[in-house]
């Protein structure tokens, strides 16, 4: 697979069909204009195409001044090529949801299990909390909802000593119910809770750096050795995603073929252009 450069990742032609965009958030150190340390909010968008290929359609930062940011993001996006995605995880950002329903008239928004996990655990230490994110990721992937209530009540008798632990899980607990009406196969695609642990690792090492990035272009540069890496691979087999997309277009057979009556169109047209 070619291996993409700074100016690929912000310019080149994007896939017409995602499946799913989970979109991801990490707090991030950058050296202003001042010379002064700030912490900004950076946003990564994690795309999976038609074929299972795996791509980071952008990242960015958001313009919280401009009403109208997202809106024009998300236009651009689709202006480069990006014609219809039908699942977007997404952190709580409700201009953000509008927008991508506004844009992308089919999609089905999910609120990112990420940033559950991160509500809970953001009072705690990196260090003391590996284990305890392990504990966490795993009340979104029982195989029934059964199974979670009974994971949830293991995961309360374990932490029943921390108050604070019990006190943000209730909190989130119906967010993470939610997540339940989509079958476990779905939610593992939703959530590539592993690619997200690493990509956010990589990112924490930005934050250690004596001489801080001062801007987007010097953050997407140090992790584009990530971003190859993360392409390059495949999260399924060629079979078994054509079984993952055989079970996505039961429960979804009308959006799909709304993207599949638009490709045969544009394949008819292409072909009557090429003769």
């Amino acid at each position: 697979m070619e291996r993409i450069n700074l100016n690929d990742l912000q310019k080149r032609k994007l896939n017409r069909c995602y499946v799913s965009w989970v979109i991801i958030t990490k707090e991030i150190y950058i050296r202003n204009n001042d010379s002064c340390r700030e912490k900004k909010l950076l946003y990564i968008i994690l795309g999976t195409n038609i074929s299972g290929n795996r791509q980071v359609v952008a990242s960015l930062f958001e313009d919280k001044f401009n009403n109208r940011f997202w809106l024009e993001y998300l236009e651009g996006i689709k202006n480069r090529g990006a014609e219809f995605v039908l699942f977007a995880v997404i952190p709580p950002n409700r201009n953000l949801e509008r927008c991508l329903k506004i844009v992308y008239t089919n999609i089905h928004i999910i609120h990112s299990p990420e940033e559950i996990i991160t509500d809970v655990t953001k009072f705690f230490t990196e260090k003391s909390t590996r284990k305890f994110i392990t504990n966490l990721k795993d009340l979104f992937f029982a195989k029934t909802l059964d199974d979670h209530n009974i994971e949830v009540e293991m995961f309360k008798e374990q932490f029943s000593n921390n108050k604070i632990v019990l006190m943000l899980l209730d909190r989130n607990e119906n967010e993470i119910k939610k997540f339940y009406a989509y079958s476990y196969e779905i939610r593992k695609f939703l959530y590539p809770y592993y690619p997200i642990r690493e990509l956010k690792r990589e990112l924490n090492k930005l934050n250690n750096l004596e001489k801080l990035a001062s801007n987007l272009s010097e953050i997407n540069t140090f992790f584009l050795p990530l971003i190859n890496k993360y392409e390059s691979r495949r999260s399924y087999y060629r079979a078994e995603w054509l079984e993952l997309l055989n079970t996505i277009y039961t429960d979804y057979e009308t959006e799909l073929e709304e993207y599949l009556k638009w490709k045969k169109k544009w394949l008819k047209m292409r072909r009557l252009t090429i003769k």
